[in-house]
């Protein structure tokens, strides 16, 4: 009786070691999180700062908001509420400002202190043609986590 327990724990601890090296190991990646990340950019004459507040993070999407302010000209931009789609790590969406009335489309890529953001200006509409402000035109901006708030702002 012994004898056959001894050789059904053997032939499982066998399985699990096959299984082990059968099933090919994924790279571990840091959780993302919820908050606020920011980055500051400090020019000749002028400060700005690009932040992105993620409200809520599940397996297919993210739930997200990007803003743009500039002291000197002032100047500030918002996107309405993005609903990008998740695979892994990027999520992809299409935004509009809130303000100026700029659109386009970005790619952004979660970590756990900080993202990483590339958006592109498909186009503006309105009245006002002063450029993009939450277009990154193509560029990747890292921004780190500087809080725990999850509150979109001018929204």
């Amino acid at each position: 009786m012994k004898r056959k327990k001894n050789q059904k724990l053997l032939c499982l601890l066998v399985l699990v070691s096959l299984l082990a090296i059968i099933v090919p190991a994924e790279k571990v990646q840091a959780a993302a999180r919820t908050g606020t990340y920011k980055k500051h950019f400090v020019g000749a004459g002028a400060e700005s700062y690009r932040t992105v507040v993620i409200k809520k993070i599940t397996k297919k999407q993210v739930v997200f908001q990007i803003l743009y302010d500039r002291s000197n000209p002032y100047r500030s931009a918002y996107t309405q509420k993005i609903v990008g789609k998740r695979k892994g790590n990027t999520v992809t969406f299409q935004y509009r400002d809130k303000g100026w009335g700029e659109k386009g489309k970005g790619t952004m890529k979660l970590s756990k202190k900080y993202v990483r953001i590339k958006t592109t200006t498909t186009g503006r509409f309105g009245s006002f043609q002063l450029g993009s402000w939450i277009g990154t035109e193509g560029k990747w901006f890292k921004l780190k986590r500087v809080s725990a708030s999850k509150k979109f702002i001018y929204y």
